[in-house]
């Protein structure tokens, strides 16, 4: 009796472990494999049914997504080969970096357009433009192409990950004011920001550089703020503090 008892306590505490064996090796978390890129594009939603997703370039030129809605396949993981000459042209295209940097104040507002960011690290540092409500040809040329690679990319379920990057603190924002609007004047709105002039951008235009205090409300909501003031014509992040210091 007693050798039963232990045969059949032992036997549950096997079943046990292997329950709890399977439910561990069945959590994409603890079974996903991270993996380097070089591109990101990641492309938010819009007023209509506009394809949402996150696109990796891996470091191998194979292709990730992250499904979100409005795609051919659910949302998810996915993970397919490209076209390598679509990637090189891109890759091109991007590599000036002035392309990088373009003057989009006197591009018209779109208001439905999509929301788009593109992180590149490039053998020089890492690259990276946002695009909210104002675009240019160029910009949408190599956005154009990256949603082609997409749609037409073969894509299969994965359990590979990006090893992905954190985002920057965003604090500098590119305002342009009103010719008739004196600066410091203008800044007193945004004192509970910290805000500070860093510099004039342009000799002859009321384009300037202005900052927070990071530690003082919430980044969204300063720009947010600025672009709804009725002295500013427009203004976005800037997206090269470095390489502007």
């Amino acid at each position: 009796m007693y050798n039963i008892s232990v045969l059949l306590i032992c036997m549950g505490t096997i079943s046990i472990a292997c329950s709890s064996m399977k439910q561990k090796a069945s959590d994409p978390s603890e079974t996903a494999t991270a993996y380097p890129f070089v591109l990101k594009y990641d492309r938010g939603p819009c007023f209509g049914e506009c394809p949402v997703y996150t696109f990796y370039l891996l470091s191998d030129h194979s292709g990730l997504i992250q499904s979100k809605s409005n795609l051919t396949v659910t949302p998810g993981w996915y993970q397919a080969q490209l076209d390598q000459e679509g990637v090189a042209e891109i890759l091109e295209l991007i590599e000036p970096e002035n392309w990088w940097t373009p003057e989009l104040g006197k591009q018209p507002e779109i208001p439905d357009l999509p929301s788009a960011s593109l992180s590149y690290f490039h053998q020089k540092g890492l690259r990276t433009i946002r695009i909210q409500s104002r675009t240019s040809a160029e910009l949408e040329n190599v956005f154009e192409k990256i949603s082609r690679l997409v749609l037409e990319g073969q894509w299969t379920a994965t359990e590979i990950r990006p090893i992905d990057i954190p985002g920057p603190l965003m604090t500098d924002v590119i305002v342009q004011l009103k010719p008739e609007v004196d600066i410091n004047s203008w800044m007193k709105k945004f004192e509970s920001f910290g805000i500070q002039l860093k510099r004039k951008l342009t000799p002859n235009q009321p384009y300037y550089l202005v900052t927070k205090d990071p530690d003082l409300g919430d980044a969204n909501d300063f720009l947010q703020y600025i672009k709804r003031d009725a002295e500013v014509v427009n203004a976005q992040w800037d997206e090269h503090v470095k390489t502007r210091e």
